[in-house]
């Protein structure tokens, strides 16, 4: 329970500094190109976070999890062997991204002139080198949740933030600042971690032939998967730059405020029960895999519900509160906070997708994954060309709603046929009355206004749940020997 709580700070702490970093983005450059620029190039090492990283760790760990049920020597064999050569794919993708900047730009933000691609390519390089320093730290970060070792891991967001803080503080404000404040302190994580998994420097004690195609054979629907999820991002990153100046920057901050709960549940709750699932449907555990997704199922309600009805009750106190300073002003906010709007309708799908995906890859259900996820990420891709000409970037984020949406939907679907105890219909049911009858309260609300009121509003929203989750029968969210992550 101590682990749990620590991760979880953890988490609160990367996004407080992420959210603080974004600040002084805004406050120093406003909605403009130069603003535009940082997270353009923020896109490809995201995307290859989001694209190699996630599918790195979510194939790894039900792989290598198999076979060292089979041998802790063999596990350990394939696993340095995966290592060396996920090191080698970062950078070679890395080499690949800074040879090839001006095309990339070019295809990233189409609407640019010649001349903003050329003064963006030397801060678009800086940030290509997080791409192979991601890959590496996503498959250390596999090996040692295997081996339940969460809290370090955990610290590369926290380090990624604050070495960008540091460096907008020490130095002038520029793109090429923030990017290498990111690059050194995960460069340090990569040496520290590395020293922490021993038998990464060990010698081959096994035959590791054919252990490759295995593993290529489970990791590929992983990636296409994670391919076509930030292919839906990049899609809406392109259409945007061809709006008005600023579109890319609303579209970024108005993501980022609403996936803050999201991702406190994701890194914090999730990436632990994760190999929970994998290691009950292997043990053949069927009652203890359900009781694990219910867990999680719990999990993603308490982050993501009450968070939804905040953002969708008061979304201009909230962009206010976080981004409204220097360049940052009330129409700036009234622009992003419609935008906040539009993607936190979609935050519970979000979270949902995230779990039922999780269960399907631990059920071993990795094509089925990738059909789920092409499908949905064609339909937002074809709702974005639909959309961002007559409405704009709120089409955009009318499109990615609807789409994770859809995602979520289809793999609730077949959750519930392998584990139907694990869906809990009359969980989300009570949720969802609860979430109705609070929404409908804060409606009649004067809009708060300032850090404090926000946060008195917040407490407010937090304490309603509880009572109606509680009066409706959910009371194992107040049972801490629930919450630990030691049993299912």
């Amino acid at each position: 329970m101590n682990a749990s709580l620590v991760i979880l700070a953890l988490t609160v702490a990367s996004f407080l500094l992420g959210f603080l970093r974004d600040l002084f983005i805004a406050k120093s450059f406003g909605l403009s190109w130069e603003a535009d620029l940082i997270f353009v190039a923020l896109i490809l090492p995201m995307f290859f976070e989001n694209f190699l990283g996630l599918a790195l760790r979510d194939a790894m760990i039900p792989y290598l999890q198999k076979l060292r049920s089979q041998s802790e020597a063999l596990f350990e064999t394939v696993s340095r062997w995966l290592y060396w050569r996920v090191m080698l794919m970062g950078a070679a993708v890395s080499a690949v991204a800074i040879i090839a900047s001006y095309w990339i730009l070019n295809m990233l933000a189409p609407g640019w002139t010649d001349a903003q691609v050329a003064a963006g390519q030397i801060v678009f390089c800086v940030g290509a080198v997080l791409v192979a320093v991601q890959a590496v730290l996503y498959c250390q970060g596999a090996l040692l949740n295997m081996d339940e070792v969460f809290i370090l891991p955990m610290t590369r967001t926290v380090l990624l933030n604050a070495g960008a803080i540091v460096g907008i503080l020490l130095f002038q404000p520029t793109g090429m600042v923030i990017f290498i404040g990111m690059l050194l302190p995960q460069l340090a994580l990569i040496l520290v971690q590395h020293r922490r998994i021993a038998y990464l420097r060990g010698d081959n004690k096994v035959e590791t032939k054919g252990h490759g195609g295995g593993f290529g054979l489970a990791f590929a629907p992983v990636l296409l998967a994670a391919g076509a999820q930030q292919a839906c991002i990049l899609a809406e990153r392109m259409f945007a730059s061809y709006l008005e100046e600023g579109s890319i920057t609303m579209l970024s901050f108005a993501f980022r405020i609403v996936t803050i709960p999201l991702t406190l549940y994701a890194l914090s709750v999730l990436s632990v029960l994760f190999p929970r699932f994998v290691s009950s449907w292997n043990d053949g555990d069927l009652s203890g895999h359900a009781a694990v997704i219910r867990k999680g199922l719990l999990a993603t309600l308490l982050f993501l519900v009450p968070a939804s009805v905040v953002l969708c009750s008061f979304p201009q106190p909230v962009v206010s509160v976080l981004l409204e300073r220097g360049q940052f002003g009330a129409t700036q906010t009234d622009a992003t906070a419609s935008l906040v709007v539009l993607y936190a309708l979609g935050l519970p799908a979000m979270g949902l997708a995230l779990l039922w995906g999780r269960a399907l890859l631990a059920q071993h259900q990795s094509r089925l994954f990738l059909v789920i996820m092409l499908v949905s990420s064609a339909f937002t891709i074809g709702l974005d060309a639909l959309l961002y000409r007559p409405y704009g970037a709120e089409g955009l984020a009318v499109a990615f709603t609807s789409g994770v949406t859809l995602q979520a939907l289809f793999m609730g679907l077949y959750v519930y046929r392998a584990s139907p105890a694990g869906l809990a219909p009359g969980v989300l049911g009570r949720w969802l009355a609860t979430a109705v009858v609070v929404a409908t309260a804060l409606h009649w609300l004067p809009s708060p206004h300032g850090l404090l009121q926000l946060c008195l509003y917040i407490g407010l929203v937090l304490c309603a749940f509880a009572l109606g989750v509680v009066l409706l029968g959910e009371r194992d969210l107040f049972k801490p020997a629930y919450w630990s992550m030691k049993k299912a």
